[in-house]
């Protein structure tokens, strides 16, 4: 490789920043600006959608967020039995909507997660601590499931209405109102 072609790169990039170009990917919020939105990258029984709002519809709907939910965002299920899974935690809203859903959010939740009307399982898996947000199961029987390798949470759990069973390992440090609690 010649001298020429290993300075060439060096070259274009001052003469950008000397003719006063920022180097700010496009998209990217330059000072004095509002932040871009936040968005989830999901897919929504089988298609990909982006967004700061990620739904289902009504009947069987099966949400996979494999990034995460950041905060700002909001992802719902509808009506009917919904699957939603979460990898990456979640930062925003989950929730399950009315019908009997199952809601697994693997990286622990700092935000919201409701599982809505109907008897719902709320899973929640974190590293340190799986909830330091809150997690309501709705109305109707629910079973809400915390696990963490430290804690399972200093957030709020609470079952809401119903008959409602909630596993913590280790014990939760934060407030919870369930009828069962394991």
């Amino acid at each position: 490789m010649t001298v020429r072609k290993r300075i060439r790169p060096f070259l274009a990039g001052a003469a950008l920043l000397l003719a006063g170009s920022s180097m700010i990917p496009s998209g990217s919020a330059r000072a004095g600006e509002p932040p871009a939105p936040a968005v989830a990258d999901c897919t929504v029984n089988g298609r990909p959608v982006a967004g700061s709002a990620v739904t289902g519809g009504q009947g069987f709907d099966e949400i996979d967020c494999p990034y995460g939910v950041p905060a700002g965002v909001v992802v719902a299920g509808g009506g009917g039995i919904d699957v939603i899974t979460v990898r990456g935690g979640n930062a925003g809203s989950v929730d399950g909507g009315d019908g009997a859903d199952m809601i697994e959010i693997n990286g622990g939740n700092s935000g919201r997660v409701a599982g809505g009307a109907g008897g719902d399982l709320v899973d929640l898996i974190g590293d340190a601590d799986a909830n330091s947000g809150i997690v309501s199961g709705g109305p109707g029987d629910d079973v809400l499931f915390l696990r963490a390798e430290d804690t399972a949470g200093t957030g709020v759990v609470t079952g809401d209405t119903g008959s409602d069973v909630c596993l913590f390992d280790p014990d939760l440090s934060g407030a919870r109102d369930c009828e069962v609690m394991v």
